[in-house]
């Protein structure tokens, strides 16, 4: 039978999705004796294969868990590195959160202030891997390091719920976040201004991992370097070059004796057919990417090794609001034009004959399976009139009026800028930039590129496709070298303010560039019933509302009222809702994947 689970339970549960047989992930074992290695380098249980090679994408751009903003990357640093909290797969095949570093998952304590603190026990005898003693002190420098504007991190905002962060990013001498060590270090205290529901989730987040001050300090290499890559989870990186990153059983690893295999070879890969090959000749046990024209047929030859589940995610296409081809144009006339084309986009076309994996057409950009306080779907209450219509209909048989939309956007932007004229045809005239579509490697994202382009033809619109290497392609969007670009989304823990505290001006996420350069002065947006604001006066604002609230309804309405601002851009352009297509060797056992993406072989083996 297929492997295919219903996304719509899977994602309302979250943290519960199907994977094959009875891969569980068997419970913590208690630590050795401070000091000594669970078991010997090299030691490999009997009856277990020694190896086993796997992909789940190409050469990473960083596994610096500070400046990662990759899936496949979070799954490299989530074999060596280990957070205060982790996730693992009960024998339901549901997820859940547990204490890892930590020895228990702690309650909220309010202070005398009216803050909010939790302090996390460190578990007994914690090791980095080179064998040296690990503290609750080596949290605080790596939480402080992710927030130092000299790192530049991605997710350095992420931090934002943790007292002090505004003196940090605000430039007050010696800020440092209200994160504190016990002297004897066995304990870490983190103080927030106001409870945080998903604080337990951050700090499972790669982000939130430690890294060691005398590797990391000084050298911005560290994370290149099997050497210098010294980590405290389960396995050790003992090789790291072009082609692959082998990492090999962490002795010093609290929870060692879990660990089966001895050694996993992350192959780099970004060609979907060689991937699909070596799969298939048994190199690789698993495969985070399949040719697209192949789906249909591999779910038919290979029913108990290809995988679809759900995903918290969103494809999505993104504009660069400050794109020097469209320079000319004024805002309003820009995001117009961008709803436009927005509405050309076919989306049950993309879904039905690109996606072919029960992926749903998107209206919004926040991903379905995230709930509100009173337990309904949070796109069941998306869209300016809060009915779970979206900001646009994704109707089948409302394509046509769509389009039709489309036209009639196109013709106000054309009068109001006087750039370019629309004809009778609904077909653009030559005054209208050409849009260069920048993309990485993969049939899918190749395939909906083409799409678009096709699409766009139909009324004069000239679109040309950039596919790049995934870390180019990376770095090129994030630094908002770009005109449009296909983008995606899985949330980084179960809140909907995951997928909208990205656009933030001061977000190393925002490849958008909202709030930056001339969009900085741009002054059309509504903040609380009151225009002419800015993206840091309305938008900015709204998030750092979600971000102090103690009610939980008023932080949903604020977050509605934030993705009402951010659709109302046209510049991040929702195709659909993410499903995770992938396939696993009936041979492999014990791995399991997250809705966050990621994927876990830390208690994986083979059986001879």
């Amino acid at each position: 039978m297929k492997k295919i689970v219903s996304i719509l339970l899977v994602l309302l549960m979250v943290f519960s999705l199907a994977a094959c047989g009875n891969n569980t992930t068997p419970p913590p074992a208690e630590p050795n004796e401070p000091g000594e290695p669970n078991e010997q380098p090299g030691e490999q249980p009997a009856g277990i294969a020694e190896s086993m090679t796997l992909h789940v994408g190409a050469y990473p751009d960083t596994i610096d868990p500070a400046l990662n903003s990759a899936v496949d990357g979070a799954t490299y640093i989530i074999h060596a590195f280990a957070g205060l909290v982790g996730y693992r797969q009960l024998e339901d095949e549901t997820l859940e959160l547990y204490a890892d570093m930590a020895k228990e998952l702690p309650e909220p304590v309010e202070t005398a202030d009216g803050m909010v603190s939790y302090t996390y026990e460190l578990k007994d005898g914690l090791k980095w891997s080179d064998g040296s003693d690990l503290t609750a002190q080596d949290f605080v420098y790596a939480w402080n390091r992710a927030v130092d504007p000299n790192t530049a991190a991605d997710y350095e905002y992420m931090f934002d719920v943790i007292d002090g962060y505004l003196d940090v990013i605000g430039g007050v001498e010696g800020a440092k976040l209200n994160v504190t060590a016990s002297e004897d270090g066995k304990s870490l205290t983190v103080v927030l201004p106001v409870d945080v529901p998903y604080f337990h989730e951050l700090c499972a987040f790669p982000a939130f991992m430690p890294v060691k001050e005398s590797v990391v300090e000084g050298n911005e290499d560290w994370a290149t370097v099997a050497e210098t890559y010294i980590g405290n989870g389960p396995y050790k990186v003992v090789e790291f070059s072009q082609s692959e990153l082998v990492m090999q059983k962490n002795e010093f690893y609290h929870d060692a004796d879990a660990i089966k295999t001895n050694e996993l070879r992350f192959a780099f890969n970004d060609d979907d057919g060689s991937t699909l090959a070596n799969f298939q000749n048994g190199s690789y046990l698993f495969i985070d990417q399949v040719p697209n024209e192949e789906i249909q047929s591999l779910q038919a030859s290979h029913p108990d090794e290809f995988y679809i589940t759900g995903q918290l995610g969103t494809y999505f296409v993104i504009f660069n609001v400050n794109d020097p081809a469209f320079a000319a144009f004024d805002e309003s006339d820009k995001a117009t034009i961008r709803k436009a084309l927005g509405l050309m986009i076919d989306r049950n076309y993309i879904v039905e004959e690109i996606g072919q994996a029960g992926q749903v057409p998107a209206a919004g950009f926040v991903a379905m399976g995230l709930t509100e306080p009173d337990g309904t779907e949070y796109i069941a209450n998306n869209g300016p009139d809060r009915d779970g219509s979206g900001y646009y209909s994704v109707d089948i048989d409302d394509y046509e009026a769509n389009t039709a939309e489309a036209i009639e956007l196109l013709k106000q932007a054309a009068e109001s800028s006087g750039k370019f004229t629309v004809g009778d045809d609904g077909k653009v005239s030559a005054g209208f930039p050409t849009i260069i579509y920048i993309t990485n490697n993969g049939t899918g994202h190749e395939a909906i590129a083409v799409n678009l382009q096709a699409t766009f033809a139909e009324y004069g619109i000239n679109m040309t496709i950039d596919t790049q290497e995934w870390a180019t392609f990376l770095n090129t969007r994030k630094n908002g070298e770009y005109s449009v670009a296909r983008h995606g989304w899985l949330g980084d823990y179960n809140d909907p303010i995951s997928f909208l505290d990205m656009w933030i001006t001061t977000s190393g996420n925002n490849d958008s560039q909202f709030g930056r350069g001339e969009h900085a002065n741009y002054a059309g947006y509504s903040y609380k019933g009151e225009s002419g604001k800015t993206w840091a006066e309305s938008y900015d604002k709204l998030i750092t509302e979600v971000k102090t609230s103690k009610d939980q309804v008023q932080r949903f309405d604020l977050m509605h009222q934030a993705e009402d601002i951010l659709m109302s851009t046209g510049a991040v352009c929702p195709i659909y809702y993410y499903t995770d297509i992938f396939m696993m060797s009936t041979e492999l056992e014990g791995a399991f994947p997250s809705p966050l993406g990621f994927k876990y072989f830390m208690y994986a083996y083979v059986p001879k």
